[in-house]
């Protein structure tokens, strides 16, 4: 089990990495607005990936941050200050709704949070400049929120699966334990609460013997595996791999192993 302390080096590497990648995706590929109000970019990748792998606060924190700081450099300073609460936000509400959001549709956050940014900027170039300058700018902030999101969930569904998400386990009460990982990674996932362990592991050696390998997860109870995080949940139940949850003692384990293969044959 990885020590707090573990948990935030791996959480400060990852803040500073994606910060780096936020100020390079901000300012390699800078498209200035037309009429040179402010410019587009694809730091938006960088700054929704940062609310996926670091969470709402340490994202919203890097996001701002580094978007901020590429304003500067870039030389739209007058932005910077607003760009740090509008990229902090999306990263915020992305890291907070891809968390709480069923793993089927969790994605779908990131196109949620990315309409902060015509948004947001919409407001605050109302105010700097005028709401004729403003609504210019608003179709080409929403296709770049749109396409940072896009981007940004194909690399989320190649990232998930690494150890970039972090299985938090040390920052939660541990309510999940894999009993049984097979060697060379598993093709299905049985999944019950611990009382109906028996069950599955029984199950697991049954599609053993038909050269299908799989996972052995048991947890305290349903609301509390549910109440995890989006990553932590998929530490244990990967995104893209089947599975079958055990919830009373009803299945039998040859029940149980026909289903994991049916299941398995539906992917």
């Amino acid at each position: 089990m990885q020590t707090k302390q573990a948990l935030s080096i791996r959480k400060l590497t990852t803040a500073g990495v994606l910060a780096a990648a936020i100020v390079l995706l901000t300012t390699l590929v800078s498209i200035p607005m037309p009429g040179g109000l402010g410019y587009i970019n694809l730091g938006d990748v960088g700054v929704l990936l940062a609310g996926m792998l670091l969470g709402g606060g340490w994202g919203a924190l890097c996001a701002g941050a580094a978007s901020a700081l590429s304003d500067i450099l870039l030389g739209w300073g007058v932005y910077a200050p607003a760009t740090f609460l509008i990229k902090g936000a999306v990263a915020l509400v992305a890291g907070l709704l891809f968390a709480k959001t069923e793993r089927k549709i969790r994605y779908a956050a990131l196109f949620l949070a990315a309409l902060i940014v015509p948004l947001g900027y919409f407001l605050y170039e109302t105010v700097l400049y005028t709401f004729a300058g403003a609504i210019v700018n608003v179709a080409l902030n929403t296709v770049q929120g749109m396409t940072g999101a896009l981007v940004a969930t194909i690399l989320g569904v190649m990232l998930q699966k690494t150890n970039l998400f972090a299985r938090d386990s040390a920052a939660v009460p541990v309510c999940a334990e894999t009993l049984r990982e097979p060697k060379h990674g598993p093709e299905v996932v049985l999944l019950a609460e611990r009382a109906y362990a028996d069950l599955i592991l029984t199950a697991g050696d049954m599609l053993s013997v038909q050269g299908i390998m799989a996972r052995i997860v048991a947890i305290d109870n349903n609301t509390a595996f549910e109440r995890l995080t989006a990553a932590q949940r998929a530490s244990f139940l990967p995104e893209d791999k089947p599975y079958v949850r055990v919830e009373n003692a009803d299945m039998t384990p040859k029940e149980i192993m026909q289903a994991a293969i049916q299941a398995k044959e539906k992917r």
